[in-house]
């Protein structure tokens, strides 16, 4: 059985007849990668020839590239002239071409019994890969990162089907506000994959942020331990926290998937995840404008 977190932000929309209180998920599970799965998957971030590299000494220049790492489709075309120094700092390691294309599209086993693991755990939906028709080629259904000591990185969203561009998916779903009734939902899934990661000296979380919240309760940390997964809405706010100076070079290695919750059937209610089977889903911990939200409807 699963040990799990859960934690909501909340967006409000207005329609011409009511106005829609929403939150997004974010789930966290300890038990859901056993150790085994974790290291195949490491495997298959570091590739065939990490055994001649030493972690500690940085990512593997082989197979990632500084300022490589695009995950998602809300910031400007970068300036190839401008350097670290003058954009404010590192903007982070990610995979080379080959090596995106390599985890994207080759066969790996460990990848295939993840997948397997998510279609489980949500089999009251059809659970795909992010398709490139929604957000181009330019945003691959997998990702890793590999932050280190002295990056910087910027929040965003992984998605939104509200915003997406035009193109055939958008002929056919529209766009929507995520989690709507009948409509694919759009969700990530992180796994921290170090052998080994003290998460109080290294720091170097996951941190979500709620917008509409004062200062000191829009922000939600989630910090990394070997094999924990997170598995969030793709529209809530987040950003990757560089490890501190006390990791040295070492990377926080972790993978994404982009994934897509798919109804059913016609209306599906897709706001609730654990279908009412066997898995015990816990009570939910609200944090940010869903905290808030929820004391005054409660």
């Amino acid at each position: 059985m699963p040990n799990l977190d859960t934690t909501s932000t909340t967006t409000t929309t207005t329609t011409e007849r009511e106005e829609i209180w929403d939150a997004s998920t974010l789930l966290v599970f300890d038990n859901l990668v056993d150790r085994n799965l974790r290291k195949r998957l490491l495997d298959v971030v570091l590739g065939e020839d990490s055994d001649n590299h030493d972690p500690r000494d940085g990512p593997n220049p082989a197979r990632w590239v500084r300022g490589g790492l695009l995950d998602h489709n809300n910031d400007p075309e970068p300036d190839e002239e401008e350097d670290e120094e003058s954009s404010g700092g590192a903007i982070g390691w990610g995979l080379t071409d080959a090596g995106l294309e390599n985890i994207c599209f080759g066969r790996h086993d460990a990848v295939q019994e993840m997948e397997s693991i998510l279609a489980n755990l949500f089999r009251d939906f059809l659970v795909t890969r992010l398709p490139e028709t929604i957000l181009g080629a330019s945003v691959t259904p997998m990702t890793a990162n590999a932050p280190t000591a002295g990056d910087v990185f910027d929040y965003h969203i992984d998605a939104d089907p509200n915003v997406t561009p035009s193109s055939p998916w958008t002929d056919v779903y529209g766009r929507y506000p995520n989690r709507s009734r009948g409509k694919p939902r759009f969700m990530s899934c992180l796994i921290y994959l170090n052998e080994e990661w003290d998460e109080d000296a290294w720091g170097a979380p996951t941190r979500f942020v709620d917008v509409p919240t004062d200062e000191d309760l829009n922000v939600y940390d989630v910090s990394p331990r070997p094999g924990r997964c997170i598995i969030m809405d793709q529209d809530i706010g987040h950003t990757v926290v560089a490890p501190n100076a006390a990791a040295g070079k070492q990377p926080r290695y972790s993978l994404v998937w982009k994934l897509i919750l798919h109804p059913r059937f016609i209306g599906q209610d897709m706001k609730h995840l654990s279908g009412g089977r066997e898995t015990v889903w816990p009570e939910t911990e609200y944090f940010g404008s869903a905290a808030q939200n929820e004391s005054t409807r409660g």
